[in-house]
């Protein structure tokens, strides 16, 4: 499978995706060239960063990850108001896309979250897909307020990956709604806790590129890649210090990093965990629940769903 990676417009911008008010007849043509980086099959013309590995989210089910954490901006970091394609048809405000980089955090400026905000944030309510109100610049402190108060939103237009078209940062075009989805309870429960893979490994923590975090190894991990220490365990974030170069390997040799980012309350950074606002990660599932890990713990909370929490999608193995 090729993959096509997106140059420059014609006339030389290269702003990506970029919004145009055309008031008068005029083409705008984009010039891709043919990379070598492997398509989300795992096939093709070569192996690239995540997509090439698998996880085990069941006995059944097997997933791909997403280049990074979740992020939205009402005007694509820039000043111009935007919109996306949402399931159904029609659009909605803002920009949809994935962090650059897997180890990336908006951290403290998460606190500037409004319909208006320029740039990016990476905190959400729960189910703040755009669907139905639910608006993913909500800062609500009422339960009440998000989404359906009980149940699973699997599968539903309030999974931010089912409704929304997403900017893939590692394709660089625009995942179609429902491309990604996101994890249930149960399947961060068995991947982290009792998967079986060809290393015996599951997950370790570390700091990458000086950001703490949670790094989960593929199915198919080969040690060889990088002797990880303290595996399957909650130690010390400084157990496993990674540096860019061994990351890069471990980046394509399928590995996923999850940045420990907090949550936000309203409109403002919780500082929830001992170590201070970066030693502590939460990530939404599709039921009000969440998976946490820190130094001293790896499970999943009935969640509060007002909390503004970090978002990491997949997309199952075909």
């Amino acid at each position: 499978m090729s993959i096509y990676k997106f140059v420059k417009w014609e006339d030389g911008n290269t702003d990506n995706p970029r919004t145009i008010v055309v008031k008068k007849a005029a083409t705008y043509t984009a010039v891709f060239e043919k990379t070598s980086g492997g398509g989300v099959s795992g096939g093709g013309d070569g192996p690239g960063p995540i997509y090439t590995s698998s996880f085990s989210v069941s006995d059944t089910t097997q997933v791909m990850f997403s280049p990074g954490n979740l992020q939205w901006s009402a005007k694509n970091g820039g000043s111009t108001a935007t919109t996306h394609a949402v399931a159904g048809g029609g659009t909605a405000a803002g920009t949809w896309r994935f962090s650059p980089n897997q180890w990336d955090t908006i951290g403290a400026n998460n606190n500037n979250i409004s319909s208006s905000y320029s740039g990016w944030i990476d905190l959400f309510g729960w189910g703040t897909s755009g669907y139905s109100g639910n608006q993913p610049y909500m800062t609500s402190t009422s339960d009440e307020a998000y989404g359906p108060t009980r149940g699973n939103i699997a599968g539903t237009n309030y999974d931010w990956g089912v409704y929304n078209a997403i900017y893939n940062t590692q394709t660089q075009n625009t995942d179609e709604p429902g491309t990604w989805r996101a994890l249930t309870r149960n399947e961060w429960e068995y991947m982290i806790n009792r998967r079986q893979t060809a290393s015996n490994i599951r997950f370790a923590l570390a700091t990458v590129h000086g950001i703490t975090g949670l790094i989960i190894v593929p199915d198919d991990w080969d040690i060889s890649v990088y002797t990880l220490k303290n595996t399957n365990q909650t130690i010390d974030y400084a157990s496993n210090t990674i540096s860019d170069a061994d990351w890069t390997n471990m980046g394509n040799a399928g590995c996923v990093f999850l940045p420990a980012v907090s949550i936000r309350y309203g409109n403002v950074m919780q500082s929830v965990s001992v170590g201070g606002t970066n030693s502590i990660g939460s990530y939404w599932t599709t039921m009000r629940a969440y998976f946490d890990f820190a130094s001293y713990r790896q499970t999943t909370y009935e969640g509060t769903l007002c909390q503004g929490r970090s978002v990491r999608l997949v997309r199952d193995v075909e």
